[in-house]
Formats: structure tokens, sequence, C-alpha cells
């Protein structure tokens, strides 16, 4: 096809990144080119190594291979070329980086640089100092892999920024011609021409994703744990239970004993080509167990829901969510496990701690999902809901009650994170019903596909729940609750813990107002409101793991602003209605604060510091917002 004039006017990519002058809906800052995950092993939007292979212009480098460090696959061009290098150089021995020498920070001396020896390194220890480099004059070593004791060219590792000051070039080879050694000196490759554009000289199209997570049964082989399709198990059990702990991958498919280490297992499990033409005979795995007899389930009977109900039961999803997020954090409190795991804990507290971890995590999960129950929320136009419910429902009623995390409060943990076996009962039934009904009625919810994505998260991570209790169960087998328990009471009565009980309380309030003006502003809420409802969140959890420390439980008292009125009460004053009541507890969160920088505990003292300064920020944000 002949070439065609630029018509006048075209627009040509620069790679720059469009910027609202306000936070728009779409796709977030973290999709942006400049913020790519881009975790090379193998990479998500692109394979970095895939970039950095022509990081030396006239040159093809590998860096993929961790067995024989980063080879040189191809002479392109450029210096090699003018020195006489030809591809067939390169592969006919293995030829590879054995040094490189250049800028990677721009208050760098030229004359003083260190060459990075990279003889004794893999493949991608070899990438990160070559990403490393600044544009500007690089040396390049090139050695030949020589099993014996000698590498011919090795010792101009330490004169190679003299050969780059020097711009000098080299090529050393054998009697016979054979290629023994190189030093080519030249400028990095910056990957860009003229139009800011990747050079379609060095890399044609398909070569920087080339490596990526596809055909996608590699993926599925190497993630493990917290694999991206979070549907994938690991370990299974085989259909009558009598074998509890399987390789999900292993290329025995009899319910053979899943080994200990990874070690033993990877020579067990499906290779590469095998994962990708038998991947089907894998079974199905319900409640963790490998059953090809089950089939596919009859689809349940899930009755429609009326718009008014969909917004009824989110409303009192959102104060379900809130109820069992104080629960939870309240048992991982209650648990004898410090904030942080010390280095040397002993296997109790390692035991104790890994529990408490698993605790704390759902937690957090519940109050992402009360997050997006009021998105939801917001979605249809009402109001948010950061109320706290008094009974949960789960086969029966349910009393809110902060409680230790005894084997009954566990087992009750483990029951209401269940899977429901009755849609439109249980906390996740009810969700699946909503799911269904946003699905089936677009006609009433011309919303439904963000709705029905939203609730689709909720039901996800609530499989997840039922799983991490079990786990905390195991973590905690064979332990006495007097072992892992901690005892919590009232007040000590002394003036630190007194102070430490207001400043509870006060964070609490303070962290619930500020979600209420979030969630209610939506797109609108900035990113330092939302961050100081963070950060307000992690002070309440600092405090209260304070307070547990010092055998005082944490209040968790509901403000008055947030607690549903009795039948027929007069409606909240205006003063509590319109979020001054969160700017109240903010100002007494400040004041409490003063006053435990004046008590002598230096620990916590340093913590008012800290508290006390991202409180005022937050409370600066909350006057602007009105």
């Amino acid at each position: 096809m002949p070439d065609l004039p630029t018509p006048t006017g075209k627009i040509f990519p620069r790679n720059l990144t469009a910027r609202a002058d306000h936070v728009v809906r779409g796709n977030p800052s973290n999709t942006r080119p400049e913020s790519g995950v881009d975790n090379c092993f193998p990479g998500l939007e692109f394979d970095q190594r895939n970039l950095d292979k022509a990081f030396f212009p006239g040159l093809l480098v590998d860096f993929h291979r961790e067995d024989d460090g980063s080879r040189v696959q191809a002479v392109t061009g450029g210096v090699a070329e003018q020195q006489g290098l030809t591809t067939a150089d390169m592969t006919a021995d293995s030829v590879f980086i054995g040094a490189i020498c250049g800028r990677t920070r721009v208050d760098q001396v030229e004359a003083d640089l260190v060459p990075v020896d990279c003889r004794d390194r893999l493949g991608p220890d070899v990438m990160r100092p070559v990403r490393d480099l600044l544009p500007g004059r690089i040396a390049v070593l090139l050695l030949v892999r020589d099993p014996g004791v000698s590498v011919p060219g090795a010792a101009l590792v330490g004169n190679l920024n003299t050969l780059r000051l020097q711009n000098r070039s080299l090529v050393r080879r054998a009697p016979d011609g054979r290629f023994l050694f190189a030093v080519l000196v030249g400028d990095r490759a910056r990957y860009l021409d003229e139009n800011g554009v990747i050079d379609p000289e060095a890399y044609q199209p398909g070569d920087l994703t080339r490596s990526l997570c596809a055909p996608w049964q590699y993926d599925f082989r190497d993630c493990g744990c917290f694999y991206w399709a979070a549907s994938k198990p690991d370990v299974t059990s085989n259909a009558d239970g009598t074998v509890p702990k399987m390789n999900f991958l292993r290329a025995n498919r009899a319910p053979v004993p899943d080994d200990d280490t990874e070690a033993a297992r990877r020579p067990k499990e499906y290779g590469y080509v095998r994962m990708i033409n038998e991947w089907s005979v894998l079974p199905p795995v319900l409640n963790d167990r490998e059953d090809d007899a089950l089939g596919n389930p009859a689809a349940p009977e899930i009755p429609e829901l009326t718009r008014p109900r969909v917004i009824e039961e989110l409303k009192r999803l959102a104060t379900v969510e809130h109820a069992l997020c104080v629960e939870y954090l309240y048992a991982h409190y209650s648990l004898a496990a410090p904030l942080d795991r010390p280095a040397d804990a002993q296997s109790l507290t390692g035991r104790i701690h890994a529990a408490a971890n698993e605790v704390f995590s759902v937690a957090v999960d519940e109050m992402r999902h009360l997050r997006w129950v009021n998105e939801a929320l917001g979605t249809l136009g009402e109001p948010p809901v950061i109320g706290r419910a008094a009974v949960i429902e789960r086969d029966g009623p349910h009393p809110f009650e902060l409680r230790p995390l005894t084997p009954e409060q566990l087992q009750w943990f483990i029951d209401v994170e269940a899977p429901s076996q009755q849609v439109g009962t249980g906390i996740d039934g009810m969700y699946v019903e909503l799911h269904e009904t946003l699905r089936r009625r677009p006609d009433l919810f011309p919303e439904s596909e963000r709705l029905a994505h939203l609730i689709k998260l909720i039901i996800d991570e609530g499989g997840d729940h039922f799983r991490r209790f079990t786990a905390v169960k195991d973590h905690l087998a064979g332990l006495q609750p007097e072992q892992y328990l901690r005892t919590l009471g009232p007040s000590t009565g002394t003036e630190l813990v007194t102070r430490m009980l207001e400043l509870s309380d006060q964070y609490y309030a303070v962290l619930l107002g500020a979600l209420r003006t979030t969630f209610a502003l939506g797109d609108k809420a900035g990113g330092v409101l939302i961050e100081g409802a963070r950060k307000t969140m992690t002070n309440l959890h600092e405090i209260n793991h304070a307070l547990a420390a010092h055998g005082v439980a944490p209040p968790f008292t509901l403000p008055v602003a947030f607690a549903a009125p009795a039948e027929g009460a007069p409606p909240l004053p205006a003063a509590l209605a319109d979020g001054q009541a969160t700017r109240a507890a903010a100002v007494a969160a400040i004041e409490t604060l003063r006053g435990i920088r004046t008590l002598g505990d230096p620990a916590v003292r340093r913590m008012a510091v800290s508290q006390q300064r991202e409180t005022e920020t937050l409370l600066a944000v909350l006057d602007l917002q009105g």
C-alpha cells in the first residue's frame, strides 16, 4: 500500500495524559501509563523486560532467563555492527552482559562512576540497574560464558568507566575468528521517537506485551494463593473429604496428599504444555472439595424486587455491614496480639497474631462493603446510611454486642459468613437476590450495570470471609481461650486510660461523620477529605490497640447523630443533623490529644503528636466543606 499524505491537522499521539481540572468518573489515576503496575513477572499492562531488551542501540538482550543471566540475542546495527559484530557472534556461544557503566542519578560525577558487575547476576537482577540508566553515554561489556575458570575480558570490568569516558569501543576475537569479548560505548536508547511515541524502529507491534499472561493457562499455573481470578483453588480435598489437602494442579489426578514444600510440589504439577492441552479435565470445586459428579445445580427461584424494596434492603444492609465491622474489630482487639508482629515472635504469639490479622482483614473488608452499599445508594439518588444495626439476621436474630473471640463467637462469625443454603436468607443470600433483580430488570434500574457490579464485589468477598474465619479456627486449634484472649474490662481509672477512652469515642464519631460527608459528596469528595477519613480510621485502630494492651475494652459508643431515633421521637437538632457534631468531635479529639501529650508515657505522647496534626488537618477540611 503506498504511503498517503498526512492529513492537515492530524493529531499525533505523544503519550501525554489528559488531565481534568477535577476528579471525574472513569478510569482512576492508577490506570495512567506512568502509574502502570508493570510487575515484570510477567507484567500486567506491558512487560518492562521487552522495553529494556533494546536499551543499547544495536543490541537485543534477553532478561527473561534466570538460569544464565542476561543473554545477547542479536545485533541489529549501531556501534556493535560498526565494530564488525554479527548475530552469529552472539549465538555461536552464549554471550551475556558482563558489566554496564553509566549515570543512574543526575548528581553523579562522570569520572567517579562505578561499573555494575553483572557476571553473577540473574537476568531480572541485571535488568534492575539497566532500568536505572539515565539518557547519555553508557558502556557495556560483553563476555562469553565459559565453563572454565577464566573468562576472557573479565578484567575489563574495573576499567569500563575509563573506556566510556574515552568513547572507546573494542572487540577481541580468537585466532580462528571466534568472538571473545567486546566493550561497546554509545548513548543509552531513549525508546521514544521525535513524536514522543515508542520507537517503531526498535519495537514491532506486540513486542511489549508478548510475554504477558498469555495464554491464560501460564498465569493460572504459576500464580498461587492470591491469583487475580479468585476462583482458582490451590489446595482442595477429595469428594468425600478423606484426603483433606490435595494440590489442585497435581499431575496425578488420583486423590494424592499434598506436599509440604513448594520445591516438592512443583515437579508434580501440570507443566505448561499439559496445562494448555488438558486444563478442561480439572474438576469443579465446591465447598473446597473436588467433585465431577455434582454437575450444574438447578438455578434457584429468585423473586424480583421492586425499586423501593431494593433501596430499603440496601439501607438495612449498610447498617448490618457497619455492625459486623465493629463486632469483628472488637474480636480482633480481644486477641492477645500486638499491633505489629515482633520479629522474634515465638510460635504462640505468631499463631495468635496470624489469627488477629485474618480477623482485622475481614473487618476492613466490611468497611469497604459499607462504602460500596452507600455508593449504590448514591447511584439510586439516596442519601448515605451510616447507622449501625441493633440486630443482625442470620438464621434467626442476633443482637449486636461487643464480644471477645471465644470459640462460640468465632463459630458464629463462621456461620454468618457461610454461603446461604437458600437465596434471600442471610447476608450473602440477600445480596444475591439484589444482584439478580438488578441484572434482570434494567428497565426498573437504568443504573443496573454499575449497581450489579458493586453488589457482585460484595458477594465475591463474602466467600473469602468464610475461608478467613475458618483459617482463624485453624490458627487457634489446640489452644485454650485463656491462652489467646485478653481480659478486657472497664476503665482502670488512670488519667491516661480515661483520656484514651474519650479519644476512642471521639475518633469513632469523627470517622462516621467524615464517611457520611464523603459518601454524600460522591465524586465531588476531595482526596484530602478521603485521606483524612482513612487517617482517622488508622488513629482509632492505634488507640483501641493501646486500650486493649492496658486491659480496657474499646467502647465503640454510637454517636447520637447516627443512632436510629426511637419510634415517635422528635427529629435530631440541626446541630447534630447538619454535621456540626462531626466538627465538634474533631475539636474535642484535638483537646484530648493535647491532654495526653502532657502525660508521662513517651510512646503514647509520640502517637498523640502525630495524631493531633492529622486531626487538625481533617478539621480544616471539614471547615472548608461547610
